[in-house]
């Protein structure tokens, strides 16, 4: 029995014995509730020796859970249970409608809080479930799609407590067994009973009379065990995907033209994790929204506080609109978010190599540096290069005829684009008074405090430039740079930018990739999934709010997992999707747009 009196239903799941020595498990929670079903599943994890090596639960709630009611040890039997629901109610506070990804537990338990209307919920799933739970209805289309995300032989566990509506058991048993389910025979004690508060709980396990269908998910694909992955590219988008890939027990090898990780745009000295705002919260407000998130996360539990970042939050100003806060936001260094991502048994780097073919032979890519050198082989690859990926890509997709490569893929390799930008910043030469003490975004962004090797230091920009040529007038870059510094910060005007210019002054530029419609490009090259080629490149200048998101993304394709986001906004990052053209620009060269 747990706190409450109701039956436990792990052990009714046969839980922990069914997932001993499993490499991962996932469960679906479609009572989240306020988590403490959750909790209990990730205490009971934890203290299994026999525990698989990652625990996945996806959790459907149709508000926003408020903080959970701590008990003491003398309640629960446990203080572990108290730190784990402080932990879980820190992670849980401001959050919204939509999916959230959570990791704990060093990132081996993701908890995937999906917050919204249960039909609407549900449909936006793209994995199969080894544990299902779920509350007492009488929808048989709430049934019908929990069905679709169970794995034949799933365990099913019903709360059928008293609900605004009762259902009789009958009733609900009738809806199981007609999704699929075959229900466990009641005990005798329970044979008679008619309701849900005389039944409190119904188990079976999810057993079709019918053949299930190998494609039930828009997304589905093989699922990938742990293997050797070679990743092109040592920027944030490469080594948020190496961290990921690692922590699930693959091998990992990490190749750079770079001498040193994070050597081109992700070495800009300060960046922003912060969500876009837009008025119909598009596709890049809700991933950078849920990114930013992910990436603090990452931060708490790699970097140091106040040196490499700092959860500051940050004051968005924009012209003619009222000035907005972002409590959950920070800065950070980005090369040192790298760095440590990177800092892991299992990932090895290799600098001052460029990867000019890949080549695939017997199930595996064989990758060749530029003057020859074979780099090894591997049962996947990811290309995270930036503007590299077009070269790469083409080359390995003309050498495998008998791949079917997403005729998409090449449209949204044309459409890629350089975006140049330079970042001013320096030290203070002078003590300047009532300075914004968080950083200020807008068009342009304003760092006052970043700590740096002479002391605290200053930064501001950065610029957006589609022409190299002007990208490389880096004094009118500068130039550009102070002017969008007058626009954030209109009430110092010329006095702030004297002021800074009076101290010595660094320029640090660099190139980002963009694609056509500034959604990152995420995904297998082939519409089968199975060549083992993957991409994930487009960041733009929002690297840090995206690039972990993106990772946990790519994990689910490849390796079966929850989704981090909703299916049809996975579906909008597809690097094989198709382009969109306004009408208006259809006679413009690929990229214009």
């Amino acid at each position: 029995m747990d706190e409450r009196g109701t039956p436990d239903w792990l052990a009714l799941c046969d839980l922990p014995r069914a997932w001993g020595g499993q490499t991962a498990w996932t469960v679906l929670d479609a009572d989240y509730g306020d988590g403490r079903a959750f909790v209990q599943c990730w205490e009971t994890w934890r203290q299994d020796p026999q525990r698989p090596h990652m625990l996945h639960y996806v959790g459907i709630a149709a508000q926003a859970p408020h903080i959970i009611p701590l008990t003491t040890k003398a309640e629960d039997g446990a203080s572990e249970n108290t730190a784990l629901r402080q932990t879980l109610a820190a992670q849980c506070a401001g959050r919204g409608a939509g999916f959230h990804r959570i990791l704990l537990d060093d990132g081996r338990v993701s908890l995937t809080l999906c917050v919204g209307e249960i039909h609407a919920m549900l449909k936006e799933q793209g994995f199969l479930a080894d544990t299902m739970r779920a509350a007492n209805t009488s929808d048989p289309w709430v049934v019908q799609w929990l069905a679709r995300c169970c794995k034949h032989g799933a365990r099913l566990y019903v709360d059928a407590a008293p609900t605004a509506i009762d259902v009789p058991q009958t009733a609900l048993r009738h809806l199981l067994r007609d999704a699929g389910f075959v229900c466990d025979v009641p005990a005798p004690s329970q044979a008679p009973a008619t309701s849900a508060a005389q039944c409190p709980s119904i188990t079976g396990q999810f057993h079709p009379r019918w053949e299930i269908s190998t494609r039930r998910s828009p997304l589905h694909h093989p699922i990938h065990s742990p293997a050797r992955c070679a990743i092109v590219g040592a920027g944030i988008s490469g080594a948020s995907v190496a961290h990921a890939l690692a922590l699930r027990g693959w091998q990992v090898a990490v190749f750079d033209q770079e001498r040193l990780p994070a050597g081109a745009a992700s070495g800009v000295p300060v960046g922003l994790a912060v969500a876009h705002i837009s008025a119909d919260d598009n596709p890049l407000s809700r991933l950078s929204r849920s990114g930013t998130r992910l990436a603090m996360q990452h931060a708490q539990q790699l970097l140091a506080c106040g040196h490499d970042w700092e959860p500051s939050g940050v004051l968005e100003r924009k012209p003619g609109v009222a000035a907005q806060w972002h409590p959950h936001a920070a800065w950070m260094k980005a090369a040192a978010l790298v760095q440590a991502w990177l800092n892991h048994s299992a990932i090895t780097f290799t600098g001052l190599t460029c990867v000019s073919t890949l080549h695939r032979a017997e199930g595996l890519w064989h990758l060749t540096a530029a003057q020859g050198h074979a780099l090894g082989a591997f049962e996947h690859v990811v290309i995270a290069n930036a503007m590299g990926c077009k070269v790469l890509l083409r080359q390995a997709l003309q050498s495998d005829c008998s791949t079917d490569w997403a005729p998409g893929l090449h449209d949204q390799l044309n459409a890629l684009q350089p975006v140049h930008g330079t970042l001013s910043h320096g030290t203070y030469a002078e003590e300047i008074d009532n300075l914004p003490t968080t950083p200020v975004n807008g068009n342009g962004c304003f760092f006052p405090q970043v700590p740096g090797p002479h002391g605290a230091q200053w930064a501001t920009g950065s610029t957006f430039e589609t022409g190299a040529m002007a990208a490389a007038d880096l004094g009118t870059q500068h130039s550009s740079n102070l002017q969008r510094l007058r626009a954030v910060l209109p009430e110092w005007g010329d006095t702030l930018v004297q002021a800074l210019d009076r101290g010595p002054v660094s320029l640090w530029s660099s190139t980002r990739c963009v694609s056509h419609d500034r959604l990152p490009l995420v995904g297998p090259a082939d519409t089968a999934a199975r060549s083992g080629l993957w991409v994930n490149v487009g960041m733009g200048a929002r690297g840090l709010s995206l690039a972990p998101l993106c990772a946990e993304l790519l994990m689910a394709r490849m390796c079966g997992e929850p989704l981090p986001v909703e299916s049809s906004l996975a579906r909008r990052l597809d690097a094989c999707r198709v382009r969109r053209v306004r009408p208006s620009a259809a006679g413009s060269p690929p990229g214009a747009d």
